[in-house]
């Protein structure tokens, strides 16, 4: 009765084990990916609101005749560095990194120009 046991208890942590490991990361994968959709859809609506209508300017610095402009990927991406770097990436909410995440994608995937002259988003520093 004792090996029967021992058996079942094996093939029960051989299905758990996997299953536990898989749900745990589709939980985290669907909270980051909900993030990200937020941040994607409340940084459109922010730029559609506010900086196409110029109530708010975007981040630019004047050196000279160079202009230096911090693109929202760019601030996204920095937090997350940072965030790494000072070793506090695991108390950040995974729907946080989401958010951050699907700022940095809204920067990537739909500016295609910026201001008049044919600046990408990977533009960061530029003759005016």
């Amino acid at each position: 009765m004792l090996k029967n046991q021992r058996e079942r208890i094996k093939k029960y942590k051989k299905f758990m084990f996997p299953g536990v490991a898989l749900l745990v990361s589709l939980y985290g994968s669907l909270i980051f990916a909900i993030g990200a959709i937020v941040g994607y859809i409340s940084t459109e609506i922010f730029c559609k609101r506010y900086i196409k209508t110029k109530r708010v300017k975007c981040v630019a610095f004047n050196l000279k005749d160079w202009e230096i402009h911090i693109h929202h990927w760019l601030m996204g991406g920095a937090v997350i560095l940072s965030a790494y770097f000072f070793g506090f990436i695991g108390s950040i909410p995974v729907i946080f990194l989401g958010v951050l995440g699907g700022l940095v994608f809204h920067d990537i995937h739909t500016d295609k120009k910026l201001h008049e002259n044919d600046i990408a988003w990977y533009n960061v520093i530029y003759r005016k």
